[in-house]
């Protein structure tokens, strides 16, 4: 993964550049504008201060009347800077920040080291959007499942993207091992499922969808969502989820290493007819999934899940999971 180079640097390199230009002994107004979630432009005279806030990614320009040396103080050391133009008056760029940054920035007069300009940066998160499908792409996890009775399998799951009609795509999956055919999933562009058909011929569907994501994703973003879960052959239950994004860090899988985001879930299921489960025979069983998910941008898809299931008091089902993970292993 290539990353620009800090902000901090590169804003110290504009200043030095433009240091080395002529100019008078007049005064000077720092300019600024933005383009991008929307369009803003101000100015700051010499001993003066103005704030200015922006998205992630929105291109800022900042110009004098005078050669000025630039100083910046950031909050984070993942903001960076895109597209930079430099020039004896000029500074402008895209500043990107995965977690968002405060920064403050001067500009002082190359001839009159008594004019100082302050601009106050307030950089919001970078938004994420889910990456569009690529058909025949095929991403392979290792996942393992451990029960109640301590016993654990793992199983090599390869996910196939088999086609995509009307905004919606058809997700096969698959043992990588043995190419035996396991289930299929139809999910919509954000990556939420709608429905899961088994190899025995049972659809089940969400309604409206389970909605695990709500796009776009940036650190700090919490949201909610809730679906109801129907079978052919007859199990029913709704689901209920508390979603927030908690960093945005490094996560290390046996496919690579990538920038993600770690999200939070919460995942409340009731109205269950799970007849093992306490209260299912009459429709009323509860259980709960507590997830850390880590969504890599690059790739638009997570990488690496961790679930823990959590059940009525006392209920120990030697058969049923307590830990679910999957980890990315290949994708092609």
């Amino acid at each position: 993964m290539k990353r620009m180079g800090n902000l901090a640097a590169c804003v110290m390199l504009a200043g030095v550049l433009a240091a080395c230009g002529g100019g008078d002994d007049g005064g000077s107004t720092l300019n600024v504008s933005a383009t991008g979630s929307a369009t803003q432009g101000t100015s700051v005279g010499a001993g003066g201060s103005t704030t200015l806030s922006v998205q992630s990614s929105d291109f800022i320009r900042l110009q004098t009347s005078q050669p000025v040396r630039w100083q910046a103080v950031i909050t984070s050391d993942k903001t960076t800077v895109t597209n930079q133009v430099l020039t004896e008056t000029q500074w402008s760029g895209n500043l990107v920040s995965p977690t968002g940054d405060s920064i403050n920035l001067t500009a002082t007069q190359v001839s009159d080291p008594s004019k100082v300009f302050t601009l106050k940066i307030a950089v919001a998160p970078q938004r994420y959007n889910a990456g569009p499908y690529t058909v025949g792409q095929v991403a392979t996890f290792a996942e393992t499942q451990v029960r109640f009775n301590g016993t654990s399998t793992v199983e090599n799951l390869a996910y196939t993207v088999a086609a995509v009609n009307n905004g919606l795509a058809t997700i096969t999956s698959a043992n990588a091992d043995t190419s035996a055919p396991d289930t299929s999933y139809v999910q919509d562009l954000d990556r939420n499922r709608l429905s899961r058909t088994y190899t025995n011929g049972n659809v089940c569907t969400y309604s409206p969808k389970r909605a695990l994501y709500d796009m776009p994703l940036y650190v700090g973003k919490s949201w909610t969502g809730s679906w109801n879960y129907a079978c052919q052959m007859g199990y029913t239950e709704k689901g209920a989820v508390v979603g927030n994004v908690q960093a945005y860090e490094s996560v290390t899988t046996p496919a690579g290493t990538f920038n993600a985001l770690r999200i939070a879930f919460t995942v409340t299921y009731t109205n269950s007819n799970d007849i093992q489960l306490p209260n299912g025979n009459t429709g009323n069983a509860t259980y709960k999934e507590t997830i850390l998910g880590w969504w890599a941008p690059e790739l638009g898809r997570i990488v690496k899940w961790q679930s823990n299931y959590s059940y009525a008091a006392g209920f120990s089902n030697p058969t049923y999971m307590t830990t679910y993970t999957q980890v990315l292993t290949n994708l092609r």
